[in-house]
């Protein structure tokens, strides 16, 4: 996206228009970890953010919350880190090189927290959330923004979403508009700097004085009469913007985000669009990617008909994606719900399939390969099955992210931040650069033992080297690798102090240090044992009171031994510490 004339838009000229506070949210959640150009998005980020700071307005009172900073997995993980204050650049800039990057994303509490903060409801206020992320606590920021726009005095959110798909855009956008501040999507380090230009150093005036757009023509015109669940074909004319999609919604609503369902104009015209699944009357619309914000510029009344057998589903589905399918026919022992390729005819040999019997809606499986796939009603019927409704679906490639340190010690456990299809089956692996099977991981994790749906850990090996941390898809037709990025770990460091000579079957202490990650141990065993079983004695260090400190018994036979540590790693158990010591 281009950011020239925003500052025009955002009418930004003029000093004595300068907002009275503001406050930046900075997305300091575990996918923050994800690189963009080889850099994590984090660094890039408290780059960007310093830099620009040093542009700010003299006069403008920032302050920075951050949220995911803090804990794993907690949606409250929400801290006010500067309050708003001129001249407060330079502490912003330290608290954002102090944030660790690893919890959730409660984005929509964050920016309410922000508004309060600003005391919003009784002046003047603006708030800037970069994200790069959807919201993954249960809220809804398009609600969010509509009661902030109502309850506010002059209250404006602008939302950069940095590294964000499109249809992540499209679920945190709304929260921008309906404060009439801007979306910007930033794909790399100059698009954040420039959507962080515009909306934290620009002067913004008031919204009473921001120029009107012209909105440009557009026309929207149904073919014929959906069914339930039914595709529908669109004409249309119009701009043609990216981003401009086709929308159906509720007879005469006017919100934008929501919709029952799109299609994007880049289709072409005619478009195909699904119908919703109850019978009524909904409203077709054109909606256009402004350069403030989204606007409705055609709009029709369309009917859905009823339908003895219907298939209500997505028309898109990324591959390996499980979905609900709400049926409607006769509903037999025997029936059943599949996905055949697109053309196909037969009554066997489906790619995925779900009996009816098993509930309504259904639930079955996205095949694993992107294409054009036909789902179907099939009739058991005493004489042969039959075809009873066939609905077209399209599967395409999923997305999927791996966001994590990339470069850790050794045998230590690695935290990895998540996106993807979450399938029964999909899994996160270990395994050496390079390595192309997707089978022989040196460790792995399935998603969906998942506690929060977005994070995971697995040991790491205990060798240093070059690694790769990878999504696996364990889709109907094979497994397929989604997402892999590179993962460096570093020798493990260890330490151990203890007595030179000790007494036959007397106990004694020792001090060590270590990664001490689950299942490592300080053992004694007899000088020069390579072994990593058999120790005539061992200490977990996850038992140490301090953690620092254990003891150990010596042996009741006099000898030369060696205290060691060992790491317990991805791949097999490693010495990485050992010191002699002598039993008299």
């Amino acid at each position: 996206m281009a950011f020239a004339g925003l500052a025009a838009f955002l009418g930004l000229a003029s000093p004595a228009n300068a907002a009275d506070r503001a406050i930046i949210v900075l997305d300091a959640s575990g996918s923050m970890w994800g690189q963009i150009d080889g850099r994590p998005k984090l660094q890039i980020a408290r780059e960007t953010l310093r830099s620009v700071l040093g542009d700010l307005p003299a006069d403008l009172e920032l302050g920075l919350m951050a949220y995911g900073h803090r804990q794993k997995g907690v949606c409250s993980d929400i801290e006010l880190l500067v309050p708003p204050a001129a001249g407060s650049a330079s502490a912003i800039a330290e608290a954002a090189d102090d944030l660790r990057f690893l919890g959730k994303t409660p984005l929509s509490e964050a920016v309410k927290q922000a508004a309060e903060a600003l005391r919003y409801t009784e002046d003047r206020a603006t708030v800037v959330l970069i994200t790069d992320g959807i919201e993954t606590c249960n809220a809804d920021p398009c609600a969010l923004g509509v009661e902030l726009e109502n309850t506010g005095v002059d209250f404006t959110a602008h939302v950069v979403g940095f590294g964000l798909s499109r249809e992540e855009g499209r679920q945190v956008a709304c929260l921008a508009e309906e404060t009439g501040g801007r979306y910007i999507q930033a794909g790399n380090e100059a698009e954040l700097g420039d959507a962080l230009t515009d909306t934290v150093a620009a002067k913004p005036a008031p919204k009473e004085e921001a120029a009107e757009v012209v909105l440009p023509p557009a026309t929207v015109a149904p073919k014929g009469t959906p069914s339930i669940g039914a595709p529908l074909d669109v004409e249309w004319s119009g701009p043609g913007a990216e981003g401009d999609y086709i929308d159906i919604v509720p007879l005469g609503s006017e919100k934008i985000g929501n919709e029952l369902a799109y299609a994007y104009v880049e289709a072409g015209s005619p478009l195909r669009i699904r119908a919703p699944g109850k019978v009524g009357q909904y409203t077709l619309r054109y909606v256009w990617e402004g350069p403030d914000r989204r606007h409705v510029l055609a709009a029709v009344t369309i009917d859905v008909a009823d339908s003895d057998t219907a298939l209500v589903a997505p028309a898109t589905v990324p591959i390996g994606k499980a979905f609900e399918v709400t049926w409607k026919g006769p509903g037999q022992a025997g029936d059943y719900i599949d996905i055949v390729p697109a053309g196909y005819a037969e009554f066997s040999g489906e790619l995925s399939y779900a009996y009816v019997e098993s509930g309504n809606p259904v639930s079955i499986r996205a095949p694993g390969n992107a294409g054009n796939y036909a789902l179907r009603y099939v009739l058991e019927a005493p004489d042969g099955r039959k075809l009873l409704a066939e609905v077209p679906l399209t599967v395409v490639e999923a997305r999927a992210s791996l966001a994590f340190q990339p470069t850790v010690m050794a045998g230590t456990v690695l935290d990895i931040n998540w996106t993807g299809p979450a399938a029964a089956g999909d899994y996160i692996d270990l395994v050496p650069a390079g390595y192309t099977d997707v089978s022989g991981e040196l460790a792995y994790f399935y998603v969906e033992n998942s506690s929060d749906g977005e994070s995971a850990s697995v040991k790491t090996a205990g060798d240093a080297g070059s690694y790769l941390v990878r999504y696996v898809l364990e889709g109907p037709d094979g497994r397929r690798v989604l997402a892999a990025e590179p993962l460096v770990l570093t020798p493990a460091q260890a330490s151990i102090a203890a007595p030179e000579a000790v007494e036959a079957g007397t106990s004694f202490a020792f001090e060590w240090t270590g990664p001490n990650s689950g299942g490592d141990y300080v053992d004694l065993v007899p000088r020069g044992y390579t072994e990593v079983s058999g120790e005539l004695a061992y200490f977990y260090t996850d038992m140490s009171q301090d953690g620092k400190t254990g003891t150990l018994t010596a042996p009741e036979a006099a000898g030369e031994y060696d205290i060691r540590y060992v790491l317990e790693a991805a791949g097999g158990r490693k010495v990485v510490a050992r010191v002699p010591i002598s039993v008299q």
